[in-house]
């Protein structure tokens, strides 16, 4: 993991972005007035960009073991879109329907409804 010393080196905006989508465990490590250690850790976390609460076609996704798909209201499953939920994996939606126009595979829980 390099370590960026910020009064000599610049680190650019995709080089932050690099590290920081490394892994899922971020530390900020102060090392004097100057120099700020970025390290991450726990890969397999993988990135995030929000929850789709509409899939449409080309968005088919997984929900893998250990993860839980959160909705707040209707969940749309547009035509030709699979949506995968493995072993050991979650998808709850809260006050609203699943509206499924494509395809669920579900190998782990489904909660609909209230919790």
């Amino acid at each position: 993991m390099p370590t960026y010393t910020l009064d000599t080196n610049k680190i650019s905006a995709d080089s932050l972005l690099k590290v920081l989508q490394e892994g899922n465990n971020i530390t900020l490590t102060k090392i004097d007035e100057c120099t700020v250690r970025i390290d991450s850790s726990g890969g397999g976390g993988g990135t995030s960009d929000g929850t789709q609460y509409h899939l449409k076609l080309g968005d088919d996704k997984t929900v893998e073991e250990c993860i839980e798909y959160l909705i707040c209201g209707t969940f749309i499953i547009d035509t030709g879109v699979t949506f995968t939920i493995d072993p050991g994996g979650r998808l709850a939606v809260i006050d609203g329907p699943i509206l499924n126009d494509g395809t669920i595979i579900n190998n782990g829980v489904i909660k609909n409804g209230a919790l």
